[in-house]
């Protein structure tokens, strides 16, 4: 399984000030002399991760075959709203979460299974920066449907 953000994704998405402030090391009362603690973020990245291929990668299986940076935007959006709002829950209390940040965490889990069911589809990228959407390889294995239909009067015999 590829990975779908990394710690550089969620400080340029967010920005180098809040990363220290939920992820920061060092003097609490201020932001000076404290530093970012990527383990912490990687931590929380890991486990975003595994979340998002539960979500995506049996409906998108070519995802699995990305480079992180090749990897959707809107995944990694919504990678980084769970890393974010999970990271601001670790401080402590839910007085780190604002109702922004848990909004948005909300919306990226009711994304992800919307991409889940098929209603919100990832569109691939071709190496010319043109979208395409995705197209099986002739190859895929598909499950066949075979055999008769059940017949209504046998399936309602009794009813």
């Amino acid at each position: 399984m590829g990975r779908f953000l990394t710690s550089d994704d969620f400080i340029a998405q967010f920005g180098e000030a809040e990363a220290q402030l939920i992820a920061g090391n060092g003097a609490f009362n201020s932001l000076e002399g404290s530093q970012i603690d990527a383990e912490l973020i990687e931590s929380e990245i890991a486990f975003v991760d595994e979340l998002i291929a539960g979500y995506v990668l049996a409906r998108h299986g070519w995802l699995a075959r990305l480079w992180v940076e090749d990897i959707p935007r809107l995944l990694k959006g919504l990678g980084g709203d769970i890393v974010r709002y999970r990271l601001r829950d670790k401080k402590g209390s839910k007085g780190q979460i604002s109702d922004t940040v848990e909004t948005r965490y909300k919306d990226a889990l009711k994304r992800l299974e919307a991409i889940q069911s098929g209603t919100l589809d990832l569109i691939r990228e071709s190496n010319d920066g043109q979208a395409t959407p995705e197209v099986p390889a002739e190859n895929d294995d598909f499950p066949a449907i075979t055999g008769a239909a059940p017949l209504a009067d046998t399936i309602l015999k009794g009813y």
